[in-house]
């Protein structure tokens, strides 16, 4: 597809396929090709070992949960032999959810009223979005100084 519409949070990546299914949106994508620096050896490649597909969960598009089906290339360092995987905008390293739809649980996550009405329209369980808004509050707990050991009140 040469003509693609700009999605949130798949900048820079190339729209493969779309299936729109019953309940869902299906999207194949791929990053282009470029050079990688090894993370051991620091030396810059392009010689791709293999590729693997990945499932990952998107925030909803239209109104319907969306599937990102990502062809992951995995490149190999021909100087010291290593395997890694190439960097991607879209997705942490061990997630199948979306930097963007963990953007929106923890931003939803703080006013909601429950953490089960909030997983809900998420597609995902409590259980998820409980672990999302515990990081969320230890981050800004960790952003704010202690209070002082005394308080004083006045009358």
């Amino acid at each position: 597809m040469n003509r693609n519409i700009f999605l949130p949070g798949l900048k820079d990546v190339k729209i493969n396929k779309v299936e729109i299914c019953e309940h869902s949106i299906h999207l194949y994508v791929e990053m282009p090709v470029k050079p990688h620096r090894c993370p051991r050896c620091g030396t810059e490649g392009r010689k791709i070992h293999d590729y693997r597909i990945q499932k990952i969960r998107h925030f909803k598009w239209f109104e319907r949960p969306t599937v990102l089906f990502y062809r992951k290339r995995r490149y190999v360092c021909q100087a010291c032999g290593k395997r890694f995987a190439e960097e991607n905008p879209f997705v942490e390293r061990y997630q199948r959810f979306s930097k963007e739809w963990n953007q929106a649980v923890n931003v939803r996550s703080i006013h909601a009223k429950t953490f089960k009405d909030l997983a809900f329209p998420f597609g995902a369980s409590v259980s998820t979005v409980i672990r999302r808004f515990d990081a969320v509050a230890k981050k800004e707990l960790q952003e704010h100084p202690q209070l002082p050991k005394v308080i004083a009140i006045d009358e």
